[in-house]
């Protein structure tokens, strides 16, 4: 899902469980599945930072890592604490927020934990954003039950909000399933956007994205596994992890209301 708007965008804080990614068999290679959020910091577009989780497949063994990447310095991976073999299937959080008022640079948090800070970025606020799985090494033989993007950014009150539906645009391109296709390179993406109602317009409440099995020449499916969609629907924790994450912005930017 992309956002693009005219209002500026200050920060960001995205929250989803973490799914249980199913493959097919030891892959052939390493791959890397990321669940993305990219902040940009150029009208452009090419100037940025992001954080995610990387779920890895290597052999047989699968690890999960979450990471934060600044893409205007070229500052490469860096991985936030230590790789699990699995799932934990629990909600994390992940937030950029600024260093200062007016400062170019934004303090990333991981599970309101202060784990880095970018380098200096063109402008101190942004129009465009981007969240969601990323095409790059994706992989057919796999599955993961509907992950639920929920993402706001901090207004020029400082304050985070939901982005207006009309703001939003989505993308999810299937692989090649045509009758002899190879099986790494075909799969497909089941999507919605969630929203709630807010007087006469429409608010994103989550970027839902399920991936089943499929094979090529056919629309065989492979259920998620039972009892993973329950820790995907933690709705209730929604409002209590935002208000944390807006007490950490008043805290550190001395707002008061």
């Amino acid at each position: 899902m992309c956002a693009d708007q005219s209002q500026y965008m200050y920060g960001v804080f995205a929250t989803f469980a973490y799914p249980g990614v199913t493959f097919g068999g030891a892959a052939s290679w390493p791959v890397d599945f990321y669940n993305e959020t990219e902040f940009f910091t150029d009208d452009l577009m090419t100037k940025s930072f992001a954080f995610g989780l990387d779920v890895r497949r290597q052999g047989t063994a699968t690890t999960y890592q979450p990471y934060w990447i600044d893409y205007t310095n070229f500052s490469g991976y860096r991985s936030i604490g230590t790789a699990a073999g699995g799932s934990d299937l629990k909600v994390h959080t992940f937030m950029a927020i600024p260093s200062c008022s007016g400062c170019t640079t934004w303090d990333i948090f991981y599970d309101y934990v202060h784990v880095g800070t970018t380098g200096g970025q063109p402008s101190p606020s942004s129009h465009h954003l981007m969240t969601g799985w990323l095409l790059t090494g994706m992989y057919g033989p796999s599955s993961f039950p509907q992950t639920r993007n929920r993402v706001m950014f901090l207004d020029g009150n400082y304050q985070f909000v939901r982005f207006d539906r009309a703001a939003t645009s989505v993308r999810a391109p299937a692989g090649d399933c045509s009758i002899g296709a190879h099986p790494d390179y075909c799969w497909r993406f089941d999507t919605a956007v969630s929203t709630a109602s807010g007087g006469t317009a429409q608010y994103v409440t989550s970027w839902d994205v399920t991936k089943p099995m499929v094979q090529p020449g056919t629309f065989a499916t492979t259920a998620p596994e039972a009892g993973q969609r329950a820790a995907q629907d933690a709705d209730d924790e929604t409002d209590q992890l935002v208000e944390r994450a807006q007490q950490i912005v008043d805290q550190r930017l001395k707002i008061r209301r």
